[in-house]
């Protein structure tokens, strides 16, 4: 729904809503706010799952494999200015983590590589070009997070299909300063 919109009308995502609780939240698509930018705003026209954060934490929130009944087939995270997101397949769900963490004066991240390994093998990575030596980390993409507007963002989208077992979550990216090329993280 969003990947589709966005490469029609060539925007940005950009979430506005306040950084809430981890959960289920409501919006509306707006495109009043600049022609570059496809703004998400508090609303009730849709609804996604969202992932927050908070200075020096980390949160998770786990997705269905499957959505049943009402269950959102969107989800978001807040925007992306040097967190860590990690995407990782349990089998009935997919868990998401998202982490702000505390960095010391040079700009290294406190959250080491060795850290990313502690929660196995098998989860995928987004992480700031500019603090990891992503090429290094396997199964981890690098977005980038600067410019004068407009942070990355990374959002995901079930796609049901006909065909058996191909049904599955689709988590995208778009980098910082409003670049529009959209990215697909692969967490399978």
């Amino acid at each position: 729904m969003l990947k589709a919109r966005l490469e029609l009308e060539k925007r940005h995502l950009c979430p506005t809503f306040a950084n809430t609780h981890a959960g289920i939240v409501s919006f509306d698509l707006r495109l009043d706010i600049d022609r570059d930018l496809l703004a998400l705003a508090d609303g009730n026209s849709h609804r996604a799952y969202y992932l927050p954060w908070n200075p020096d934490a980390g949160f998770y929130v786990d997705l269905p494999a499957t959505p049943t009944g009402n269950d959102p087939l969107l989800f978001l995270t807040a925007n992306l200015t040097g967190c860590c997101v990690g995407i990782q397949n349990f089998g009935g769900f997919i868990r998401v983590r998202h982490y702000n963490l505390y960095t010391t004066g040079n700009q290294n991240p406190i959250f080491s590589q060795d850290d990313l390994f502690r929660y196995g093998t098998n989860v995928s990575w987004l992480l700031p070009s500019d603090k990891y030596n992503v090429p290094a980390i396997q199964r981890a993409a690098p977005y980038t997070h600067g410019g004068p507007w407009a942070e990355a963002v990374l959002w995901g989208e079930y796609v049901a299909t006909y065909w058996p077992f191909t049904s599955k979550w689709h988590f995208y990216y778009q980098n910082g300063n409003a670049n529009k090329v959209i990215h697909e993280l692969n967490y399978q």
